[in-house]
């Protein structure tokens, strides 16, 4: 679970990274929580509510709000607790799914986009996501060191599905899979991810990984059908 989480993080990288009692701070112009969040780690310690105004400071200093991400594996014992006592809402259950990569998966050539820039604009269209934000989400896909695979499906001569690969740490991390509404339910998304898995185990890992949201039971389901199974599971504290 920790080497998953140590590739997640480098497969999503933020724009900026501290540590401050044992929590790993993570910093990017606020786009994504994922991104902008204390995250524990295996060395967190409880937090003292002078070190939770620590934390706090950093991120106002930023124009961020505060906000914990906590794992079910590592989170210490008492801080949650100790911010829900602070007004701290708890938000976004999310599930860790991790997948076998078969040296025999096989799959048809994956359409890749030409570059982030080009990628970007092809998951906009597909999943509505229009905000100046997006400019942030440039930076970040930008930021990421690791070979990266930019799917896209363009079998209706435009963009209809897309998803993200990133082959880090011996892992395959899947992120940002859409489906435009018109042409959901027809198993593209399955198509693509069965593609990028197949991209990835050529790429050498040997497992992959990917995170969604814990109410999402038709992305869950999908993903079950892959081989994914869930790991374990993290939520956030935001201040209310």
């Amino acid at each position: 679970m920790n080497s998953v989480e140590s590739a997640a993080f480098a497969a999503w990288p933020a724009l900026e990274e501290q540590d401050l009692h044992g929590w790993r701070l993570r910093f990017a112009d606020g786009y994504t929580k994922r991104a902008n969040s204390a995250n524990c780690t295996p060395e967190s310690v409880d937090l003292s509510a002078s070190q939770i105004a620590d934390v706090e400071h950093l991120y106002r200093e930023q124009g961020l709000p505060p906000i914990f991400r906590l794992t079910s594996f590592s989170a210490p014992q008492n801080t949650d607790s100790v911010l829900a006592g602070k007004g701290y809402r708890f938000t976004d259950l999310s599930l860790v799914m991790v997948a076998p990569l078969a040296v025999e998966r096989e799959a048809p050539s994956l359409c890749v986009a030409a570059d982030a820039q080009a990628w970007l604009k092809a998951f906009q269209s597909v999943s509505g996501k229009l905000g100046p934000d997006q400019a942030i989400h440039l930076k970040l896909l930008r930021s990421i060191q690791s070979p990266c695979a930019f799917a896209v499906d363009l079998s209706a001569q435009k963009p209809i599905c897309c998803g993200l690969g990133v082959s880090v740490q011996d892992q395959l991390g899947l992120f940002d899979i859409a489906t435009s509404p018109a042409h959901r339910g027809r198993g593209l998304a399955k198509k693509l991810c069965s593609n990028l898995l197949a991209w990835g185990r050529r790429a050498g890992a040997q497992s992959a990984f990917l995170q969604v949201s814990a109410s999402n039971t038709v992305a869950i389901r999908l993903y079950e059908s892959l081989g994914f199974r869930r790991a374990y599971h993290y939520w956030y504290r935001v201040l209310a």
